[in-house]
């Protein structure tokens, strides 16, 4: 007895005819005649009433009995093929800051969904310090941040950077090279992009004057630089998913500290995971040799940063 006669025969008994079956199932009509008749040999019993000059069938007493036996067996064939299918399956927990989720990495993980079928991706935005945490404790493999926090048992690795710019209504007066000094910060729609920009902006726009208006996501920008005088800054990759025929962007005179975004991995991760990593790894550097809007980490970025 196997799968194929006990589907052969429910599909039989649903349709009561061998020539309806035998479409359902695409099949010729021998073949499902010579499963049904290898079935009822190997049980002793005949499962259905041949009468001549009649399409349909009917099912014997054996047969209706035998319905709910075969049903059990099909759904135990099916859960033990999902467990089967589900051995090749690999889960990858990302955890990730807004920024990278929403405009740097949806490319990547759009091709990673593509050509790698067999690793079941779960992406999870969250700020650096929570995302510190969870790959400490394992609940992600691979965590991505703009600002580090040191922990015994996760490493840190910077893997791209990029750099800021002024964005502003295309009308505006901004031009290239602008000095932070004819910027005014009641016209400005501020984020707070990490410590270092922090930093360095505190130099230009001091704390006791406030913005036009403070957001917490890149996305939030668009919908306050509709105005004419209105600025903010941002890095490449959410001014290209942001940018419409309205807005515009510039270096600045002064420029800010380009971003580093820093890969973080558990000193002991899941080793069950290992694979999916590592092909995650080679998708992240073929994303970033390929995004302009970025370029990969290298040393001597450290410096000029």
């Amino acid at each position: 007895m196997n799968y194929e006669q006990i589907r052969t025969f429910l599909t039989i008994a649903s349709y009561r005819n061998i020539t309806a079956a035998a479409n359902h199932l695409y099949l010729s009509q021998s073949t499902v005649s010579n499963r049904v008749a290898a079935l009822e040999e190997e049980l002793g019993a005949q499962l259905f009433l041949r009468n001549k000059g009649q399409r349909n069938l009917e099912l014997t007493g054996y047969g209706n009995a035998f319905i709910p036996i075969a049903e059990q067996f099909a759904a135990l064939y099916k859960d033990t093929q999902a467990i089967k299918a589900q051995e090749n399956i690999q889960t990858l927990t990302i955890a990730a800051v807004d920024a990278v989720n929403t405009f740097t990495f949806t490319e990547l993980y759009r091709s990673l969904i593509r050509e790698h079928p067999e690793i079941s991706l779960r992406i999870q935005t969250h700020h650096s310090n929570e995302i510190h945490g969870l790959v400490e404790n394992r609940t992600a493999d691979i965590g991505f941040v703009f600002s580090r926090v040191n922990y015994p048992n996760i490493i840190s690795r910077p893997v791209y950077r990029e750099l800021m710019y002024l964005v502003c209504h295309k009308d505006s007066n901004c031009y290239e090279g602008m000095p932070c000094s004819e910027l005014a910060r009641e016209k400005e729609v501020y984020l707070n992009w990490g410590p270092d920009y922090l930093q360095w902006h505190t130099q230009y726009w001091p704390d006791d004057r406030y913005p036009l208006v403070t957001v917490n996501t890149g996305n939030m920008l668009r919908h306050f630089l509709k105005e004419k005088d209105t600025w903010g800054i941002a890095p490449m990759s959410v001014i290209r998913a942001i940018a419409k025929d309205d807005l515009a962007y510039y270096r600045l005179k002064d420029s800010p500290p380009p971003r580093i975004c820093y890969e973080l991995t558990g000193r002991y991760p899941n080793f069950a995971h290992t694979d999916a990593v590592k092909q995650f790894d080679h998708a992240l550097r073929e994303h970033i040799r390929k995004n302009s809007s970025i370029c990969e980490f290298e040393e001597w970025m450290l410096e000029e940063h």
